[in-house]
């Protein structure tokens, strides 16, 4: 027989818990809690491979309320729903909390076995896929304040339906967020499905995120199932969202509201369930003010927000990052030697990284290379040294269309030279002018500029 799982059953029913050990003893070694509290503390002490919580608890905190304290801390055990009095509602909101499956009080014990062992080889996989993800490109690695709050922020949200805004820098770990949020989610089962926004040109998106008939356009030789098709039932992650031209963040907008979307040249209406979870390395509320980006599709999908701080705003994690980096290149046998000289890691710790964490990856991973052995040493590193205040000046633009990014460069250029330009030549455009080397009328023209 093979070995029994070890469950939690949590009811305030003395009757049912009887009924249902003597049960289920030859399948599920069985602990009972009769109350919210009580699952919680055994929770902190035991571990258990799964929990049965009643919707209804006479006493104390209720069920829904026991599974939203239980999902910070415990976020991958499967927790089934038992009642006899189920709603709508109810069967909503504990889904959205990440419960796995909501039953009647009489199950079938074999079948409730079948469906935990099913549940517990999804778990696995998940963690495997997170292990895989931080040996790969350092998950949410770091000790500094900051981190541990996106941290908590993505326990928190995870479960839940709602969709999230990530913002931050290039390489900051969007992604890495993005595909967290989904394998801790009741989605993981799902497909996990992303569209870069930046990437597509402006004439494909709308058939790539939404799919087309054959027929549709020149080209269009068959049926496509767009983007969102593919991520129902699942997550679809829409990287560098600001990017987004004004007529398609119309279209996307409709999809979102509605859950529905007719694929190009179609006529069918064809509902879609995708949890979305959008990123940008622009500050999309600024976006919003300047008019570039529509304010309802905004508010759509900024329910929660996480923003994730560039390295130089939490220079702590730089150590434990560099050094779990070199481990997975070349780890080092007796675990005592030091993968970085003290020279070097000051010198890590310095620079601005403008690049973030995936430059700080690259360039462990090149001095890792061209190291003969440990410790890497400072000339092995080959950082740039450029000054902290400019090293990132233009580093939000690189995720932009060409045109965009040099407008938005120039613009910040004008604004600056020409605002310490009249600082050194004390308000007077004459001397300004001169010391610029242009024409007076020239300079006045340029200052009277709107969009200079």
């Amino acid at each position: 027989m093979p070995d029994r799982l070890r469950v939690l059953l949590v009811d305030d029913d003395k009757d049912f818990i009887s009924d249902f050990t003597a049960l289920s003893r030859d399948v599920f070694r069985l602990d009972s809690a009769q109350s919210g509290e009580e699952a919680l503390r055994r929770l902190s002490d035991d571990a258990y491979d799964a929990m049965l919580l009643d919707l209804r608890l006479g006493r104390g905190i209720d069920g829904i309320e026991t599974l939203r304290r239980i999902r910070p801390a415990q976020p991958d055990l499967p927790v089934i729903m038992i009642t006899e009095y189920a709603s709508v509602e109810t069967a909503v909101e504990a889904m959205k909390l990440g419960a796995f499956h909501y039953m009647s009080k009489h199950p079938n014990i074999r079948e409730l076995r079948a469906i935990i062992e099913k549940e517990l080889g999804s778990v696995r996989w998940k963690r495997m896929f997170l292990q895989e993800m931080e040996s790969r490109h350092g998950r949410m690695i770091g000790e500094s304040e900051a981190i541990r709050q996106v941290r908590a922020l993505v326990l928190r949200v995870a479960p839940t339906s709602a969709p999230v805004l990530i913002e931050g820098e290039n390489g900051t770990g969007k992604e890495l967020v993005a595909h967290e949020i989904h394998m801790r989610s009741g989605r993981s089962g799902g497909p996990y499905v992303t569209v870069n926004c930046a990437a597509i040109p402006h004439s494909l998106f709308e058939s790539e995120s939404f799919g087309h008939e054959k027929g549709a356009f020149t080209g269009a030789v068959s049926r496509r199932i767009g983007r969102f098709e593919q991520a129902d039932g699942g997550t679809i992650f829409l990287d560098e969202i600001g990017t987004l031209a004004l007529d398609m963040q119309s279209k996307l907008l409709r999809v979102l509201e509605n859950k529905t979307l007719t694929r190009v040249g179609g006529t069918q209406t064809i509902r879609v369930d995708a949890r979305v979870v959008a990123a940008s390395n622009r500050i999309l509320a600024d976006e919003t003010a300047a008019g570039r980006f529509r304010e309802d599709l905004f508010h759509r999908l900024n329910v929660i927000t996480i923003r994730i701080p560039p390295l130089r705003e939490r220079r702590e994690d730089i150590p434990v990052l560099a050094e779990h980096f070199a481990a997975s290149f070349r780890p080092v046998p007796d675990g005592r030697e030091p993968f970085f000289t003290a020279e070097a890691m000051r010198m890590m710790k310095n620079y601005d990284w403008p690049g973030n964490v995936r430059e700080l990856r690259n360039v462990v991973e090149r001095s890792v290379i061209l190291a003969s052995g440990f410790p890497v040493r400072p000339e092995e590193l080959r950082l740039d040294h450029r000054p902290v205040e400019k090293a990132g000046v233009f580093s939000d633009l690189l995720g932009m269309e060409y045109r965009k990014a040099r407008k938005e460069a120039l613009d910040r250029f004008k604004k600056a030279y020409l605002s310490d330009l009249m600082k050194r030549s004390g308000g007077n455009v004459t001397r300004a002018a001169e010391m610029a080397k242009l024409p007076r009328t020239s300079l006045h023209r340029i200052l009277s500029d709107k969009d200079g």
